[in-house]
């Protein structure tokens, strides 16, 4: 059986309430900094029953302030409602000087440990567990700062108020904070009640956030007059609860129940819809365990002062004269001492509740499963005698071998090994959480020698109940425990005081511990943690750094500041030093934020906070460096911008020129800076040269870059031209400017010049000239903006043969070309004798080296008939003629005339079988067929 000092523990007691053991321990003493202001006492510590507390949950921080509603008498202190700070240890972090005249109405701490303070002007303001105001501030609405506010909750990151008119205002995320007006929950009730009435009317309230609710939005649950009615957005509905009045609600951290307290005495807990009743016990049945625990002669006739979950297993009603009556699901109860017969203030937890006095943080939940089958007094359970097993080694009892084979023949040890380990997980006190490690790895030891069949059954137990918290690899849990143990009893030391659990650490998640402690400046501990854990220390380092850089004397140079920081950063992997050098941007310090950037990595980080800082050379030298054409970009483009507005003010102040001109010292500075970088100049040129042209004009000759003007100036003459409604004379202005241009443009790089571009674009010029012309001789447009080809072709449509010819020799276009040009468009036109006479002129003339096969191929191109065609094959000559022939004819399907030229040019000394073997490749079906038949013939 297990060892009694397993459960002896003057820190802690177990006491058995229906078939589950709950405990009681203590987690520290309080004095609360030795003494606050506005205690109501006159010695140390703080009479809780004076004062207002708010403390969070996850063992998170205590916020504290006078209670104005009752009479305090001051010795000494502070008379101002300041809302004082403090850790779950009871040591001061902090004070927020309340300034406002506004009364407190409610507060409560985000998941992050930022204090939500809601006053009843309506206003909600935020601070960070050092006291300091954060810049979340806002406002309730107007109708709300009219009415007031008569009650608030704050949940999670969001918070429901009610106006003494009934009204019901929530803002379901406060870090977006979107006022939404719910319905009102007695709209006819406080109607009849007359105004200002409404919420007598609703007794108590209680919210299920988002995350908690089954719909998925934020709900809040009113107790109204006899009933209870839930609340979202959109309507309020009824439920079947009307056991009221219900004086006091609250919701199970899970989110699936939901508890509440009558009138007559009587505890209920329902499903989180109301529709379902778990248990329901009256307060008179449990008189005589309050007679046999605390020794109370009656039962409490008064409301009990708090309602709280245990966990999601139990229900706590306090009392401040009496105590605490736990009831847990299955209608069992059982009352506790929990305030010594004073004041306290409950902290709900996803596995128990914290209770804060004035002397003492107790933690009050329900055993393990697995802890109490190992620990319980006179237990025979695996877990338990695989615990005693490895106490008896220690002691070098020989009973040790005995009690662990016995688990060995039983079968019995994997899931012992398992209990003690889940057992360690859950303990809180460090000489038990050895114990019970030693005992898990003691029983693990011997696993080899399970029977087969004990050990797969084993093993499919595990593979069905799936990964634990801790890791699916039994070889490595134990490891992961023991550390995740270590990190935990680091923090509930006092000094730190965030007394987490094992689930409530699972729950958490180790990130926003992290960014917990950070954010009360133990940064040796986050950053041994994250060691520990295999987490990244980033955040640990940018927020200390940051700290730093605030806390560091004005007159401290930045280089030495700097080599301070350097001396904890440097080899880190992964420190975002762009993220520090904005915050020392933010403080003021712009060289110590230009030293930190020369550190950072990322060029996407970097070159945004050097443009910020001014130091835009820099950026644009970094983003070229980065390879990034968007970076690149945007330093330029920022960089113009800011140009502009200097440019403008300076025309405002009294100087001439439009912004944008290239007049100024710094102006000329940005185009150095611009051209010295051929990327950042081809971003801004391609940008501008869509959204200011001129000014890119500007700029390419205030460079001396008259080949890239030139470009712009022949682009414009061409939108000029294709959009059709500038004049001529613009698009002639144009194409001076850009010959003109050219002409001085001169590439130094190669040595050559642009004078043919100059030419070029003048016959471009005279072309359009001539193209006008024609339009208004013919009295026909449709010649502007065509080639020389094209125009010289429509002129030859037209019949402007005198034109055509005249174009040909102003612009020099080659007697050979002019020639097809006529025959394209003779075979257009279909005027097949003109077309025959002209191939006869022109085959005969060497000098144009055109043949009969340049006018086959116009003819055959606009459908030429056989007739037509055939007159100029006949008559190609030259070598090779009668092949060429037998091809056309036999394309033409005219297989006679192929085979006898093919026959003939056989005889006239060619390769007659590779002759017909060519005709059969060049044409299929029925001529194919022929050709291989003369083929057969002559074999």
């Amino acid at each position: 059986m297990a060892a009694d000092e397993g459960v002896l523990d003057p820190l802690e007691d177990w006491q058995l309430v229906g078939e589950a053991y709950f405990s009681r321990r203590q987690l520290y003493e309080l004095d609360w900094g030795g003494g606050a202001g506005g205690s109501g006492s006159g010695s140390g510590g703080m009479n809780l029953a004076f004062m207002r507390v708010f403390p969070a949950p996850s063992g998170g921080p205590v916020a504290a302030l006078r209670d104005d509603s009752k009479v305090v008498l001051f010795v000494g202190g502070f008379t101002k409602p300041d809302i004082q700070l403090f850790s779950a240890a009871g040591h001061p972090l902090g004070r927020v000087l309340w300034d406002s005249r506004a009364r407190v109405v409610a507060a409560g701490w985000t998941r992050g440990e930022q204090l939500l303070v809601v006053d009843d002007a309506a206003q909600v303001h935020s601070f960070n567990v050092r006291g300091e105001r954060q810049p979340l501030r806002f406002s309730l609405g107007a109708e709300c700062e009219a009415a007031g506010v008569e009650a608030a909750a704050v949940f999670q990151d969001g918070l429901a108020v009610l106006t003494p008119g009934g009204q019901l205002w929530c803002v379901p995320d406060v870090h977006e904070p979107r006022l939404q007006r719910f319905p009102d929950p007695a709209p006819g009730l406080a109607a009849a009640a007359g105004s200002g009435a409404g919420s007598s009317c609703v007794h108590c309230m209680t919210v299920l956030p988002p995350s908690l609710s089954s719909s998925g939005a934020l709900e809040v649950i009113v107790a109204v007059e006899e009933t209870v009615r839930v609340i979202d957005a959109n309507e309020a509905l009824p439920t079947s609860v009307f056991e009221g009045p219900i004086l006091r609600l609250a919701a199970s951290p899970c989110g699936r129940l939901v508890a509440g307290y009558g009138q007559d005495g009587t505890i209920h807990i329902w499903t989180a819809d109301l529709s379902e009743v778990v248990t329901r016990v009256g307060l008179s049945e449990t008189e005589l365990d309050l007679v046999d625990s605390l020794g109370a002669e009656a039962l409490p006739d008064t409301l009990p002062d708090q309602l709280v979950w245990c966990g999601s297993d139990a229900v706590l009603l306090f009392w401040e004269s009496v105590g605490g009556l736990l009831v847990t699901l299955d209608g069992a109860w059982r009352w506790w001492d929990l305030g010594g017969g004073s004041a306290a203030a409950f902290a709900t937890e996803v596995d128990g509740v914290r209770v804060l006095s004035s002397d003492r943080h107790l933690l009050l939940r329900r055993v393990p499963p697995a802890a109490a089958s190992c620990l319980e007094i006179g237990s025979t359970s695996p877990g338990a005698l695989l615990y005693d097993a490895r106490r008896l080694f220690d002691a070098q009892d020989a009973r040790a071998t005995g009690e662990l084979l016995d688990l060995v023949r039983s079968g019995e040890l994997a899931g012992a090994v398992d209990d003690c380990l889940a057992a360690a997980a859950a303990e809180l006190d460090p000489l038990k959480q050895a114990a019970l490690l030693k005992a898990s790895c003691y029983g693990r030891a011997f696993r080899q020698l399970e029977p087969p069949a004990a050990a797969a059954q084993q093993q499919q137990q595990a593979e069905a109940a799936g990964s634990s918290a801790v890791g699916s690899d039994p070889r490595r849990q134990v490891v992961e425990v023991a550390r995740r143990l270590r990190v935990l009893n680091a923090l509930r030391e006092p000094a730190i005081g965030i007394p987490l659990t094992m689930r409530q650490l699972a729950a958490e998640g180790l990130p926003s511990l992290v960014a917990r402690l950070v954010g009360r400046r133990h940064y040796l501990l986050a950053m041994r943690i994250c060691q520990a854990l295999g987490l990244s220390t980033e955040e640990v380092l940018v927020r200390w750094a940051c700290d730093k850089i605030s806390a560091a004397a004005a007159t401290q140079p930045d280089d030495q500041l700097m080599d301070a920081l350097q001396a904890k950063l440097a080899g880190q992997a992964g420190v975002k030093y762009a993220a520090v050098a904005s915050h020392a941007a933010a403080e003021g310090r712009h060289g110590l934020a230009a030293l930190l950037l020369e550190h950072e990595r990322v060029a996407a980080e970097q070159v945004p906070l050097l443009l910020d800082l001014g130091e835009d050379e820099r950026a644009l030298d970094k983003a070229v460096e980065s390879g990034d054409s968007d970076l690149v970009f945007r330093v330029v483009h920022t960089m113009w911008r800011r140009l502009e507005r200097t440019t403008a003010a300076a025309a405002a102040a009294g100087s001439s020129g439009r912004p944008g001109s290239v007049g100024s010292a710094a102006q000329s500075r940005f185009w150095q800076a611009v051209a010295r970088k051929p990327a950042a100049l081809a971003f801004f040129s391609k940008y501008y040269r869509q959204q200011d042209p001129q000014l890119l004009l500007e700029l390419y000759e205030a460079m001396g870059q008259q080949e890239a003007a030139a470009e712009l100036h022949l682009q414009a003459a061409l939108e000029m031209a294709a959009g059709g409604k500038a004049t001529e004379t613009s698009v002639q202005r144009e194409l001076a400017r850009a010959k003109d241009a050219f002409t001085r443009s001169t590439d130094t790089h190669q040595g050559r010049d642009r004078r043919w571009e100059a030419a070029a674009v003048q016959t471009m010029a005279r072309l359009r000239e001539q193209q006008l012309e024609l339009q208004a001789s013919s009295r026909r447009e449709g010649f502007l903006g065509l080639s020389v080809a094209d125009t010289i072709r429509q002129c030859l449509r037209l019949g402007l043969k005198d034109a055509a010819t005249k174009l040909a020799r102003e612009f020099k276009v080659p007697d050979r070309q002019f020639t097809l040009l006529s025959a394209q468009v003779l075979a257009a036109q279909h005027d097949w004798p003109a077309l025959q006479a002209l191939a006869g002129r022109a085959a005969g003339d060497r000098k144009l080296g055109l043949t009969m096969e340049h006018f086959i191929a116009a003819a055959r191109t606009h459908g030429a008939p056989p007739e037509a065609q055939r007159w100029m094959i006949d008559r190609i000559s030259g070598q090779g003629a009668l092949t060429k022939k037998a091809q056309y004819y036999a394309e033409l399907g005219m297989p006679a005339q192929a085979r006898l030229l093919a026959e003939q040019a056989d005889a006239a000394g060619g390769s007659g079988a590779g002759m017909l073997g060519s005709l059969r490749g060049a044409v299929g079906g029925t001529v194919g067929s022929l050709v291989s038949r003369m083929q057969g013939e002559r074999g």
